[in-house]
């Protein structure tokens, strides 16, 4: 059986949400600062919180659903192979290397991925995106004095084609900024809200379940819990219907450690029951352990 996706929505949005936080703290800031060095610390901080929530974004949804990896991705080390954890370096190494492309390659990236429209960002917004970087690579490696470099790079919303001339960053441009950037995260959380609307907390746990017991269980997960659609949460156990007397002793011994973690029972744990377990059961019991605070997040 193939290992279940526990991917939620709410996990997957949370690197925008909050990128979007600290973007609102950046505005409520700029108010106060008219000091060059703060609107430029100030606007730095807006394009990497942008940029970092792209990739945290990406770095959620690759290791819930690694199949989603390009078939030729970047190269791994000996030891990452050998010491480490290939499949979440893999990830590791895809997301650094698609952050050094172009701002163009890495929406057509990010909209490839996660399976949202093109027109997340549109055509205006983008050309304002361009402008934007190419500012804040500009303010870093130049001291916003204007090269070939900018001159290439930040679209037709280029502020100057002047070399050796500097562009400021005052109040109002950081606005703007800042304006664009929430646009376009707000609209790419709202794409990323509807197509992955389905991947609810009681989705993924029951996936999890389904997994560790089997789809021929005699344990079915409605009947052992209820389920609190409305606030998505899986509440308490369902005395009247559950199945528990009917498990074997590795199933009961699972179920042990599923409501030890997610509600909390305490239980005798018998020293032998690890060393009872068949491999198929103790690679289940390796994911679980590595899956228990899904449960709860």
């Amino acid at each position: 059986m193939n290992k279940p996706i526990l991917l939620t929505k709410k996990k997957l949005v949370k690197p925008i949400e909050q990128a979007l936080e600290r973007i609102e703290a950046i505005r409520q800031k700029k108010t106060a600062n008219v000091d060059s060095i703060i609107l430029e610390g100030l606007f730095t901080l807006a394009v990497a919180s942008f940029e970092h929530s792209l990739n945290d974004t990406l770095r959620e949804l690759l290791t819930s659903i690694p199949e989603k990896l390009d078939i030729k991705t970047e190269p791994i080390t000996k030891d990452e192979l050998l010491y480490g954890e290939p499949l979440k370096h893999a990830i590791e190494n895809k997301v650094t290397a698609i952050g050094y492309k172009s701002l163009s390659e890495i929406l057509k990236y990010f909209y490839k991925t996660t399976d949202i429209s093109e027109n997340a960002v549109s055509e205006d917004n983008l050309n304002k995106l361009l402008e934007i970087k190419a500012t804040r690579n500009l303010l870093m490696h130049n001291n916003l004095t204007i090269n070939n470099i900018y001159k290439e790079t930040a679209g037709p919303n280029k502020r100057s084609s002047q070399s050796q001339n500097r562009l400021s960053i005052d109040q109002d441009y950081l606005f703007d900024s800042l304006t664009t950037i929430r646009q376009v995260l707000e609209n790419i959380k709202d794409e990323l809200t509807v197509k992955y609307s389905t991947f609810t907390k009681i989705k993924a746990t029951k996936n999890l379940f389904q997994y560790i017991f089997g789809p021929n269980s005699v344990m079915s997960f409605e009947d052992e819990f209820y389920l609190m659609e409305n606030i998505d949460e899986v509440g308490g156990i369902k005395q009247d219907s559950t199945r528990i007397e009917w498990l074997s002793t590795s199933e009961r011994f699972f179920y042990n450690l599923w409501l030890a973690h997610s509600h909390d029972q305490r239980f005798d744990f018998e020293p032998g029951a690890i060393y009872r377990l068949d491999n198929r059961n103790r690679k289940k019991l390796e994911y679980f352990l590595n899956a228990l605070d899904s449960l709860k997040s």
